[in-house]
């Protein structure tokens, strides 16, 4: 039986995708998806780094608001505490009749990001009034410093220096 120029000109437009075709795009994909990878863990790192330094400045914010609601003393401690620091966290530590007593632990500070803060304590009185100090939060990737004022304000800047 004769196909007829209208039945070859339908199989025509029913056309398929070759093995050839995919494998194209497939090593397109592959391609981008290789370019793509250094940035987006770049990316990962730097939000890493931030998301810490965002942490902590919340967790100083909760020590002082801590210290004026309860009328006792609050400190974030990093080292020299009145409980053991796991490594890679700090804890949130009240001040109680005995001495220091431990009311929070932040073990969560991701891995590759190291804190460094040239006091072991930042401690908040009764009224807000804090010791002040600054802790600095790097990774391989940059630096954030978090700054926590004698008045209470806290601060986190990108780099090493917070501007006034």
């Amino acid at each position: 039986m004769r196909r007829s120029r209208e039945n070859f000109l339908a199989l025509k437009e029913q056309r398929g995708v070759t093995a050839i075709e995919i494998f194209v795009v497939l090593v397109v994909i592959a391609i981008m998806a290789g370019a793509a990878t250094p940035w987006i863990l770049g990316a990962i790192q730097t939000y890493r780094v931030r998301a810490a330094a965002w942490e902590l400045a919340g967790d100083l914010r909760l020590a002082r608001q801590k210290a004026v609601s309860l009328q006792r003393g609050h400190r974030i401690c990093f080292a020299a505490c009145g409980s053991p620091v796991p490594t890679g966290a700090y804890l949130l530590e009240r001040q109680d009749p005995t001495g220091w007593a431990l009311d929070l632990t932040r073990n969560d500070i991701p891995n590759g990001v190291a804190v460094t803060s040239p006091a072991n304590t930042l401690t908040y009185g009764t009224k807000g009034d804090g010791s002040g100090g600054t802790i600095t939060l790097t990774n391989n990737i940059g630096t954030y410093v978090v700054v926590a004022a004698p008045s209470g304000r806290v601060r986190v800047c990108k780099g090493t220096i917070c501007p006034p």
